[in-house]
């Protein structure tokens, strides 16, 4: 049973970075949000082969992208303790996907070979020609299931 949790919080989790990223990140009318991802976060990983240098900081400054990224992710996981009274496994996933996403992120955005490699959807949200697909960080599953996963080099 413990496994069937563990499967269940990986897919919220996934469906969640997924809907973040899409709806919050993307959105154009969340300034806030957008502008320091779409306009800075993009912008410096666009022109420098997926390099942000904003990772090299940690912890993150007031001013780097990541400090907003750490925030919104605790958020989430204090918002996800309710679900400690389903299962505690479950919010142990989901905190775990959550730290997961975090690390697999900065580690793409210091280190773009190993994130080429590694996570070549991420790499095709950031250098391909639509910026606006390829949702998914850690993982393309929900790309595949709301067709939104567009591979541009080779992968």
């Amino acid at each position: 049973m413990i496994a069937v949790w563990v499967v269940l919080g990986f897919l919220i989790g996934s469906l969640v970075e997924w809907m973040a990223h899409r709806y919050i990140l993307h959105n154009h009318s969340i300034r806030q949000f957008s502008h320091s991802h779409y306009s800075i976060h993009h912008r410096r990983s666009r022109k420098n082969d997926c390099l942000d240098t904003d990772y090299l900081r940690f912890p993150p400054t007031e001013s780097s992208n990541g400090l907003g990224e750490i925030i919104f992710l605790l958020i989430a996981i204090v918002l996800a303790l309710p679900f400690v009274f389903i299962s505690v496994w479950l919010w142990i996933s989901l905190t775990i996907h959550a730290c997961t996403y975090y690390y697999m992120h900065r580690r793409f955005h210091l280190d773009p070979s190993w994130g080429r490699k590694w996570l070549p959807w991420h790499y095709d949200h950031h250098m391909g020609p639509d910026q606006n697909c390829n949702w998914g960080v850690t993982n393309p599953i929900f790309d595949w299931l709301l067709k939104t996963r567009k591979p541009y080099f080779n992968t």
